[in-house]
């Protein structure tokens, strides 16, 4: 559906331009002006200094690994669910498929708490093998936390990857499948030179985005007090610009490949719509035997059940009392629930989030609305342009645009320092107008192409069209997008912990970081305000998946 751009086009451009451009390309570029221009002079002496400091490189090679180890186990999880729930009709398929979206619900940041309740030191699961006599000491399962970061973001990301992969596999070519089978069956050969290169475009793109996720994430190392990773020495010195200019390099290798990996991505899932071409028949799906139906489904049944394992171990943290030392709680309780809404920073924080949440859903539904509508009114360089804005903040980390504020508007009316709210609302609008703007562009791509041109015809002008066509045939996509918006934005990470400088503005994941280093029950209310935005995340899941259907996995691509 192409729309009529209406007047004022140019001042449409400049004015959506310039927000873009001042909230979401000015930060960016003003930490890439600052790694390579310092003093204003272009020099790579940062770079050249993060190269000969060895604990700079020594966490630039855990970032690395930590990537590559949560892209491996995300790729070793959602490659079998994409290939079982994409192509056979399994026992509990429909079950299954809305069980790969629990890992969603339960940010890697929250799930660290419950990976060191039960795989610490002193974690439930050494309690238990002491008990037991098969251990005569406490095993470091978490390997100093590397292995648990990795294992928290394989989990948590998976999704992502599946959701990337699924289509894939139901669109496979039937046609190359019936040939196969003609000439000797599914050897090796098939898999390598069939079935690899018609999954792999969506399998890589899937990968780099797991790949920068894990890169750039800053809450999980944080809570498993890993120091050893580029995005927490970034973090260490953002109160210290001024002095210590290195943030700015550490962040723009960040950037760096965080683009990269967007770029991967796009050019991937470009490649794949040029591979898939017209007139392709997708292969039919199939109905295993009775033995391999159930075996399948329990397989990927067990996958899931490790998958909720975080999941529920928060949701008992938070109603367990006296958990230390001791494989599982003492008693149970609901205090922890109570003291939320009585807890000076953690009622606080709810307020807060839900404060700030509501706002971004208001930015992020007005600029996708309006991006969605500039593409489907531009030909060439402006619908690329605005496209490539639209879906830039997936290639750019929290902790890149937060760090960019702090920089530009240190000083300021603005200043972080100050009051940060302002600036907390769009970062969490910038950060989620990938959501908005495809879920939008989607629904008016579902239009009927001749509806526009139909209500012109009648009389109807532009902001006529908008109220009474538009918004009402596109209120799911405008409902579904809203919901996600706000829950993500409640349990945004990386903006709340640098943003949030002071007590008094601290939104539910700055809290839960604050609790967490508070001795005594602070695990627990941290545990208890995680369930309630696992609960709101879990809502607005559901209900954009019943808005959506079979779209709502777009909403998760690159």
């Amino acid at each position: 559906m192409v729309l009529n751009p209406g007047i004022g086009l140019w001042a449409q451009r400049l004015l959506l331009g310039s927000l873009m451009g001042v909230f979401l390309v000015a930060p960016a570029m003003l930490i890439l002006a600052e790694a390579f221009f310092p003093g204003g002079v272009f020099s790579l002496g940062l770079f050249r200094a993060m190269a000969l400091n060895p604990v700079l490189r020594e966490a630039l090679a855990n970032s690395i690994l930590i990537a590559l180890g949560a892209t491996a186990l995300a790729t070793c999880l959602a490659v079998p669910f994409a290939a079982l729930l994409g192509r056979y009709r399994l026992p509990f398929r429909e079950a299954l498929r809305a069980g790969v979206m629990i890992p969603l619900l339960l940010p890697p940041f929250a799930g660290a708490i419950a990976v060191r309740q039960l795989l610490g030191r002193y974690g439930s699961l050494n309690i238990l093998l002491l008990r037991a006599g098969w251990i005569d000491a406490p095993v470091d399962w978490l390997g100093g936390g590397m292995p648990g970061i990795i294992l928290l973001e394989g989990l948590h990301l998976f999704p992502i990857l599946y959701f990337s992969l699924v289509t894939h596999f139901a669109a496979l070519n039937g046609d190359s499948e019936e040939a196969a089978l003609c000439f000797g069956g599914k050897t090796w050969a098939y898999y390598r030179r069939i079935l690899l290169p018609e999954i792999s475009p969506g399998l890589l793109a899937g990968m780099a985005l797991v790949f920068v996720w894990s890169f750039t994430d800053l809450g999980t190392p944080l809570l498993m007090e890993y120091r050893q990773v580029i995005p927490y020495q970034a973090f260490s010195l953002v109160t210290d610009l001024n002095r210590n200019p290195m943030g700015f390099a550490l962040t723009t290798v960040m950037g760096l490949v965080g683009l990269g990996g967007y770029w991967v991505s796009q050019a991937l899932s470009r490649g794949q719509s040029r591979f898939q071409g017209k007139g392709i028949r997708p292969a039919a799906e199939k109905t295993p035997g009775r033995i391999a139906g159930v075996t399948a489904s329990a397989m990927l049944g067990l996958l899931l059940f490790t998958a909720f394992l975080p999941v529920a171990a928060i949701m008992v943290m938070a109603f367990a009392r006296g958990w230390f030392l001791s494989a599982a709680p003492e008693s149970y309780t609901t205090e922890y629930f109570t003291q939320l809404f009585h807890h000076r920073i953690t009622r606080g924080s709810i307020q807060t989030s839900l404060f700030l949440s509501s706002l971004a859903v208001l930015v992020d539904l007005a600029l996708g609305w309006w991006l969605a509508r500039m593409v489907l009114a531009s030909r060439g360089f402006w619908a690329r342009l605005w496209e490539t804005l639209a879906m830039a903040p997936l290639a750019l980390p929290g902790i890149i645009l937060a760090f960019g504020y702090v920089a530009m508007f240190a000083g300021t009316r603005l200043d972080p320092a100050g009051n940060p709210l302002f600036l907390l609302v769009m970062a969490y609008g910038m950060r989620r107008i990938p959501f908005a703007f495809r879920s939008i562009l989607t629904g008016y791509r579902s239009l009927p192409a001749q509806i526009d041109e139909a209500a012109q015809t009648l009389g109807q002008g532009f902001w006529g069209r908008v109220w009474n066509i538009h918004l009402p045939l596109l209120t799911p996509y405008f409902l579904a997008s809203g919901l996600l918006v706000f829950a993500f934005s409640m349990l945004e990470v990386s903006d709340s912990l640098i943003l949030a400088m002071r007590e008094f503005y601290y939104p539910i994941t700055k809290a839960m970081y604050f609790l967490t280093t508070r001795a005594g029950d602070g695990n627990n209310l941290a545990a208890a305000l995680a369930c309630v935005g696992m609960v709101i995340l879990a809502g607005a899941i559901w209900i954009a998946n019943r808005l959506l259907g079979n779209r709502f996995g777009e909403m998760f691509k690159g």
